[in-house]
């Protein structure tokens, strides 16, 4: 069990040294050549919550990159979430979900020819967007199977110390049609009466570049939803950063995704 804790934070490791490089915090508007973060790059080794029944401390990993396509604003990018009992010695420490998520995405930079056409006043010279498309899932079988497809613009806002973007999305007929033997359709038809159909996010950098990142998402006419609040303090010059999480509500993981819980952890953040 130790030497794959240890494999796993060395890869998490060499993962932040291949990006630590880059010039911008704010991950929506970077457009780095090459291979580049994504979404936050974190591990938090000791996470608490009072669903899994004497198993509530898990290792909690996420891995996010991209890639942009010739020189273009098109990207491909790929995230990986996985939720790892590791101190549960009795059960062999098996790792309890994994969440997959490839993306294809346009990304429209504030300053470009679109944004310029908006107009240049002191807001809408700061906006950009994301369109594009998604798969996640957890690669499990049946009854435990978890997976959705969608389409997605995500318009935001870059200014100073402050990032906002809302994601709005459309999920596929595919992933709403019901698969009772699991070859057809979807496992989880209803995920949009837990996850929504939108998911707001706040970045603001303060004091000694300490960041606060704030997630809420939900299907306001079923009143369910999740919010997340994401602490990190810098820790090293290089990069590496302090971070504790607070999370509430439905969707922890795609597994979760129709089971409320609440889950706190601390743990290193390596590119946020």
């Amino acid at each position: 069990m130790r030497t794959l804790f240890f494999n796993t934070l060395l890869l998490l490791t060499v993962l932040f040294l291949s990006t630590s490089a880059l010039a911008f915090d704010y991950t929506i508007n970077d457009m780095a050549e090459g291979i580049s973060r994504h979404k936050a790059t974190w591990i938090m080794p000791a996470t608490w919550t009072d669903e899994y029944h004497g198993d509530q401390t898990e290792l909690v990993f996420q891995v996010s990159l991209k890639k942009q396509i010739m020189n273009t604003g098109l990207h491909v990018a790929y995230t990986q979430k996985s939720f790892w009992q590791a101190y549960n010695e009795e059960g062999s420490a098996p790792f309890r979900e994994t969440n997959y998520n490839p993306e294809l995405f346009y990304r429209i930079l504030p300053g470009s020819a679109l944004t310029r056409f908006l107009g240049n006043g002191p807001i809408l010279s700061k906006l950009g967007a994301d369109i594009g498309f998604e798969h996640e899932s957890n690669g499990q079988d049946m009854p435990d199977s978890r997976s959705w497809n969608r389409a997605y613009i995500t318009p935001f806002y870059a200014g100073g110390d402050l990032l906002l973007w809302l994601k709005l999305w459309y999920i596929t007929d595919d992933s709403k049609e019901p698969s009772p033997d699991g070859i057809k359709g979807s496992d989880n038809p209803d995920i949009a009466d837990t996850m929504g159909y939108s998911e707001f996010h706040l970045k603001y950098q303060f004091g000694g570049d300490q960041l606060i990142h704030l997630m809420g998402r939900g299907n306001l006419r079923k009143g369910k939803g999740a919010a997340r609040l994401t602490w990190s303090i810098p820790i090293t010059q290089g990069g590496a950063f302090f971070m504790v999480q607070a999370f509430h509500g439905y969707g922890d993981s795609l597994i979760d995704y129709n089971h409320e819980m609440t889950r706190v952890g601390v743990g290193i953040m390596l590119c946020r």
